[in-house]
């Protein structure tokens, strides 16, 4: 909306303004009055301010001369002064604007509509524009969440591994009966002559077998037991979505 800089368009009959001059003194003092309060009522209504602008006003409504940046359809001729602001800067079409171009302005119906940016729920960020902090951008277009890689330190309250103490224990095979040779001399009978000495010969024997038996067996075995502390640690990820600490307005787009 133009401001309205002359007396001429202070009201929609001019003859009501009067002449100027020193001969109608009181009405060149309603003329600048009227001028005066037409300006102030203009600045009330926005005037001055260029057409498509986007700003957040706290709670659910604006002043008059803002729609809400929501995505909808409205009439290229209720909004002419937006619509040729929106053409000037190049409409895109409703495939692009659905696919994410939701920050632009798009054709509507191609004839008595065209469609808004939707604004709902988006951080707004400044345009890279061959900085490179943000490169490949492009107006307009949507970009989803992303987290820049890190790493997350871990704090160990501590854990050790100690053997309280232990025992094994166990047998040997059993055997079964068995015996061993050896040899020794045997008496062969009375030897000739006076006396009668008993004579002896070499010859072989065997002990007794025994019966089959085990013998028992012990280990003293330490540091086989191993028992853990928690560490405490967990990292998970929290939400669906990145975002800093904010509060949430809707956004207006000035026509």
């Amino acid at each position: 909306m133009a401001l309205t800089l002359t007396l001429a368009d202070c009201s929609t009959n001019p003859a009501l303004n009067g002449p100027d001059g020193s001969v109608d003194p009181p009405s060149m003092l309603d003329d600048q009055q009227r001028l005066a309060l037409s300006f102030i009522a203009q600045l009330r209504d926005g005037a001055g301010i260029p057409v498509g602008m986007c700003v957040p006003f706290i709670g659910g409504t604006s002043s008059p001369g803002w729609i809400k940046g929501n995505g909808a359809l409205v009439s290229r001729t209720t909004y002419a002064a937006l619509f040729a602001y929106a053409s000037a800067q190049g409409l895109v079409s409703e495939a692009d604007w659905t696919a994410g171009s939701w920050g632009r302005f798009s054709v509507g119906d191609g004839s008595t509509t065209f469609r808004l940016p939707d604004t709902r729920a988006m951080f707004i960020q400044g345009l890279d524009e061959s900085r490179g902090l943000d490169a490949g951008r492009v107006v307009g277009v949507y970009q989803a969440p992303d987290n820049q890689a890190h790493t997350h330190g871990v704090t160990d309250p501590s854990h050790n591994h100690g053997d309280p103490g232990h025992q094994h224990g166990g047998t040997t095979s059993a055997v079964g009966d068995h015996a061993h040779g050896y040899n020794s001399w045997a008496p062969t009978g009375a030897g000739a002559g006076v006396g009668a000495t008993t004579v002896y010969a070499p010859t072989g024997g065997a002990t007794n077998g025994a019966g089959g038996h085990s013998h028992s067996i012990i280990s003293d075995l330490r540091g086989a037991g191993l028992f853990a502390a928690n560490t405490g640690v967990s990292i998970q990820w929290q939400g669906s979505v990145a975002r800093p600490r904010n509060l949430a307005y809707p956004m207006f787009i000035k026509f």
